[in-house]
């Protein structure tokens, strides 16, 4: 199985921004908020030099290093029985994951079975009821065609002629919904008549279409049921590690193409961009993409998507985050962050200067440029392509000058320099709330509200399938069963009635053509024929109506009958229920006692396995520590826990729940096709996941976790990145536009000190920030005395 898309678990960082970058890393560039620079006077003399760049734009977002997921799921709704793996368990492909109900999948199958013979059973009908219709018409109209009224001079023939048209309309008038079609028909022009077999003809082609995919549908449905029941198992499709299983203590039932178990390839991390799904990204166009891994460039491609996926995705509002890989492969450290940045280029290897250093009188472009006594001169010149802040020049200027620019900014005079290097840059998060794991731990749950009549287990209980578990009385169970009771026998009336009507009809459609072929035998004329031809017709369709509704009462009925077995089992009939353990384990709580009242959906009893080391760790607020709650550890990231004053390490081997991130998808394609699953709601209300401890779990973590401990991780990790003290970045608003913000830093170029915008990530730490773009190591910027 080829999968496209990881779950993303980073922060996302997205900086839009229209800038012109320059070669050696020093670029000119700033964000597309950022002011013009052109106030009218200058507090003291403010150059830059030309330069050769690239004008154009930039877009910076933050990937997190993932790896590649392998998706394991049901093609059609199941309950699942039983999962057999754990998170941080390793597993090949083929394994048995999981097992699903078998009896449930019968039960789907035998449904799909009756469903498929009642549909080919009342499409025959149908199409005997339209064919006989239209022969029906064919008739009435060669009949007409053969009628056609003479001038009457009132002889017999006319009043035998009158008499047979007053027969027949008595008997069509007993007929019901014949009745009405046959007083049209009789009224009707040829061309009326052609009009209605031609729409019926091509209701046929409808139909058969019609029936044709609803078979095709219902025998696909009908091979997947027949896979479960044949063998159940859910087996792993490419090895690696467990990192997600579905929780069942929420419900043992899965959605088709419901994620049940995750397993990871954590030898093969791909660069995921969080809050960037695929229907609202657009940087496909971007000339250049690459990604900074330890301080070099790589270029990156995204990972593609069909127009299926896309539309699948609208379907499921499950929506890929977007992935890029590069084929250079560099190293890359599970959990760690990295600028990933798309260009766009106008001109490349073009003298630039910025736009707040140009002029204009009329056509002409004009710039001052300091020259060798101190001063300005001025200077004509021609420029070229152009971004939001600098302008290409064609003519008119050399690489290393000098140019003036306006600025209302302090040019500073006393400073130290503080040479730009490239470090590690991190920020701690914390889950606060952890504890030990236990193995397939399953809840059972109350169906109903009503009130514990016993509890047949107690707490460390050994139970194996089929035990009885508890018993629970509910009006609702007795009704339930009388409503079941009661659609039954409304179907059996409803039916009866229906039959006892086609039956009227047909016997006062006789009577009336037995009358109304008299007279026509004393008229001898020649229409005789095409009204007895009609009147049979006319019988033979009330007669397949009956058969379709025979059919239809038929299926009807055996389902109604199947939910009522369905609500009766357990139930004595008096409301009392039953409830019987659906797998093997031990008691590990019991939440009730006879005489408790219960809601529908309570917890009743858990059902756990054998304890894992595993710890899960849910991230919630904390009074003690600085918590990112929309954050938690990736798989496969260095994690440690800080327990009575001692540090103990380990990693995060997998995921329980991302909170609100319930809808994310994850593209799987297998050979029946294109796929786009997700997972359920965990349940916690917060991102949780599981981590495991290099030398296992202490013996003293109860104990220990009542103190203050938490599990430390990285809510953001760079390595071998730009961070600067937060006091050399400097801030400019523009006075036009207050929320118009942008940052700047003075560099040191040569003997000049130069306005050098920059793009900021969000983090910073303590007294540093990271800066992703316009300074790189060995930069020489401007520090305050």
């Amino acid at each position: 199985m080829k999968i496209r898309n990881i779950l993303s678990i980073k922060k996302l960082a997205v900086l839009g921004i229209c800038v012109s970058f320059v070669a050696g890393g020093c670029g000119k560039m700033t964000e597309s908020s950022i002011p013009k620079l052109e106030e009218p006077v200058a507090l003291n003399e403010a150059y830059r030099p030309v330069e050769y760049g690239t004008i154009g734009s930039i877009q910076v977002l933050m990937a997190t290093a993932v790896p590649r997921d392998y998706c394991n799921y049901y093609s059609a709704n199941v309950n699942i029985s039983q999962i057999y793996v754990e998170p941080g368990d390793t597993v090949n492909a083929g394994d048995v994951l999981a097992v699903c109900d078998v009896d449930e999948a019968k039960k789907q199958l035998q449904e799909c079975q009756a469903a498929l013979a009642h549909e080919n059973e009342t499409y025959e009908i149908s199409a005997q009821i339209s064919d006989t219709q239209i022969r029906l018409w064919e008739s009435q109209a060669a009949g007409q065609d053969n009628n056609e009224p003479d001038q009457s001079d009132g002889t017999a023939d006319d009043t035998h002629e009158a008499d047979a048209d007053t027969n027949i309309d008595e008997y069509a008038a007993v007929t019901g919904e014949f009745s009405t079609e046959q007083t049209e028909k009789n009224e009707s022009t040829d061309e009326d008549y052609n009009t209605q077999i031609a729409t019926e003809q091509e209701n046929q082609r409808y139909d058969k279409q019609l029936h044709e995919y609803r078979v095709q549908k219902i025998n696909e449905q009908m091979a997947l049921y027949q896979q479960l029941v044949d063998d159940g198992t859910l087996k792993a499709a490419h090895s690696g590690r467990v990192t997600y299983t579905k929780k069942l203590t929420e419900g043992r039932s899965a959605a088709a193409y419901e994620n049940i178990v995750i397993v990871s390839d954590t030898d093969d991390l791909v660069l995921d961009i969080k809050d960037t799904a695929i229907n609202e990204y657009k940087y496909s166009d971007y000339d250049k993409k690459y990604v900074i891994v330890d301080g070099e460039k790589y270029d990156v491609t995204e990972s593609q998507y069909t127009s299926e996926v896309l539309v699948l995705s609208k379907i499921n509002n499950r929506y890929p985050d977007v992935c890029v890989e590069s084929r250079e492969k560099p190293f890359l450290t599970a959990g760690q962050m990295y600028p990933v940045y798309f260009e766009k280029t106008k001109a490349n290897q073009a003298l630039v200067v910025g736009k707040d250093s140009i002029y204009k009188d009329g056509d002409t472009r004009y710039v001052y440029v300091k020259n060798d006594e101190g001063g300005r001169e001025k200077r004509i010149i021609t420029t070229g392509e152009s971004d939001e802040n600098y302008t290409q020049v064609t003519e008119g200027l050399k690489e290393g000058e000098l140019v003036y620019y306006n600025s209302t900014d302090q040019v500073p005079t006393k400073y130290s320099k503080y040479t730009v290097t490239r470090s590690d840059f991190d920020i701690a998060n914390y889950g606060v709330q952890y504890s030990r794991s236990d193995a397939g731990t399953i809840t059972e749950t109350c169906d109903y509200e009503g009130q514990i009549v016993s509890v047949n287990v107690k707490q460390d209980d050994t139970v194996e399938k089929g035990m009885l578990l508890y018993v629970v009385d509910t009006g609702e169970g007795k009704a339930a069963i009388t409503e079941a009771k009661n659609a039954i026998d409304s179907e059996n009336e409803s039916y009866a009635q229906k039959i006892a009507d086609y039956n009227k009809q047909i016997k006062d459609l006789s009577e009336c053509g037995s009358s109304a072929e008299e007279n026509n035998r004393q008229d001898e004329k020649p229409d005789t024929a095409y009204d007895e031809q009609q009147l049979k017709m006319n019988l033979q369709l009330l007669d397949l109506q009956k058969k379709l509704a025979g059919a239809d009462h038929t299926y009807q009925l055996s389902r109604l009958q199947s939910a009522y077995d369905s609500i009766s089992a357990g139930n004595d009939g008096k409301g009392n229920i039953s409830v019987y353990a659906k797998n093997d384990g031990k008691v590990s709580k019991v939440s009730v006692k006879a005489g408790d009242n219960v809601e529908e959906g309570a917890d009743i009893l858990q059902i756990t396995g054998n304890s894992t080391d595993v710890l899960l760790v849910q991230v919630k607020e904390s009074n003690s520590y600085k918590v990112y709650k929309d954050n938690m550890a990736d798989v496969g990231e260095r994690v440690s826990l800080e327990l009575d004053g001692a540090t103990i390490y380990g990693s995060c081997i997998g995921f329980a729940g991302y909170g609100g991130e319930a809808q994310k998808g994850y593209v799987n394609q297998d050979d029946k096709g294109v796929h786009i699953t997700g997972n359920t709601d965990s349940g916690y209300g917060n991102a949780a996941f599981y981590i495991k401890l290099d030398n296992g779990i202490p013996d003293d973590l109860t104990g220990a976790s009542a103190v203050k401990s938490a599990v430390k991780f990285s809510y953001v990790s760079f390595k071998k990145v730009v961070v600067v003290p937060t006091s050399i970045i400097h801030k400019q608003v523009n006075p036009m536009d207050k929320d118009d913000i942008s940052y700047y830093v003075w560099k040191i170029d040569g003997d000049s000190v130069v306005k050098q915008p920059v793009i900021l990530s969000d983090y910073t730490s303590g007294s540093n920030t990271l800066v992703l773009y316009g300074i790189d190591e060995g930069d020489e910027i401007c520090l305050a005395s």
